[in-house]
């Protein structure tokens, strides 16, 4: 399965409400596989509408590590709590920058083909067995 086909199966199996494509290739992409789902293009002139989801396929191209990481900030606080994204060997930002961000690998290609990125802000980070109430002072239960 290549990369392209990958994402497809992820957009698929994500089904998301709405969808706001980062660049010309994730609208192409998004409008074949997502039919019926309202899609939003996100531009650098106006702030994107909220989305469920925003995808990216060339967005990260050309930028440096400091852009990079500035768009997927943007895009993760004003636009969508989910990420896919497509990431070039080229690109600025390596498996552990992605990892650092709360991204996970969902895939990889050939060498020169993209590697794919997730971020969803419900699985970003699990509860601690700890942080529950069962390890909470009870004060009804001391004694003077």
């Amino acid at each position: 399965m290549n990369w392209r086909d990958h994402l497809q199966a992820r957009l698929l199996e994500i089904q998301p409400d709405s969808v706001c494509a980062l660049d010309a290739a994730a609208h192409e992409l998004a409008r074949e596989v997502l039919h019926d789902t309202p899609l939003h293009i996100a531009d650098n002139s106006s702030p994107a509408q909220p989305c469920a989801l925003a995808l990216g396929v060339d967005v990260l191209n050309g930028l440096d590590a400091q852009q990079a990481r500035h768009l997927i900030s943007r895009v993760r606080l004003y636009v969508a709590p989910r990420l896919l994204l497509a990431a070039l060997p080229s690109c600025a930002l390596d498996d552990a920058a992605f990892r650092a961000l709360g991204f996970t690998l969902s895939t990889t290609g050939p060498a020169e083909g993209p590697r794919i990125y997730h971020y969803d802000i419900e699985t970003y980070k699990t509860v601690p067995d700890w942080l529950n109430s069962r390890f909470w002072a009870h004060p009804e239960r001391w004694e003077p």
